[in-house]
């Protein structure tokens, strides 16, 4: 299964260091599946642009994160992902926050067919493993025998393989200047 992994950009302001968020999950992606990173901040993409880059690149499963100053863009982009027939699941702070706006529970419209809450790192897995059989739940959330939100251990944190992740896409600066910084 081919998955995107997707951090919106909010239009006003922009990050200049990559979210950890989506280096994490892919190195909990089970084997068998392939991640792309796209982060808006560094690959400013519109809605149809994001939709024509999954089109083309066969993506089965787009996982997107969101803060609340960036989930205006996020819901733009998982709609247009799902009226272009791809899946979504949603995580991030605002969506625990309110899950039931990115479901369409509230009364206004469904973004997602699946939503992550609280940390990732236990559920990702599961997430992934059902997307490929077809079998998507709609909530995920990390609970612990008692029905209490869990945090993930920090003992087996999954290393993120740096050296061998492709992280020119985030270099925001130009070339041009790059001899300067290195001096």
């Amino acid at each position: 299964m081919k998955i995107l992994l997707y951090n919106p950009d909010n239009g006003i302001t922009q990050n200049f260091m990559p979210h950890l968020w989506m280096f994490l999950l892919q190195s909990l992606t089970p084997p068998g599946h392939e991640v792309l990173l796209v982060d808006g901040n560094t690959q400013p993409m519109n809605d149809d642009e994001i939709v024509q880059f999954a089109l083309r690149s066969k993506i089965d499963l787009v996982g997107i994160g969101a803060m609340t100053r960036m989930v205006a863009k996020a819901y733009r982009v998982a709609d247009a992902l799902r009226a272009a027939d791809l899946r979504v699941v949603m995580g991030g702070p605002h969506v625990t926050e309110v899950p039931d706006e990115a479901l369409g529970l509230d009364g206004g419209p469904r973004h997602a067919d699946a939503i992550a809450l609280g940390e990732a790192d236990e559920t990702w897995p599961r997430i992934v493993a059902d997307a490929a059989r077809g079998c998507l739940k709609e909530v995920y959330k990390p609970v612990d025998v008692f029905g209490q939100e869990r945090k993930p251990s920090l003992q087996d944190y999954p290393s993120i393989p740096w050296e061998t992740l492709d992280l020119n896409h985030f270099n925001r600066i130009p070339g041009f200047v790059s001899p300067i910084m290195r001096h």
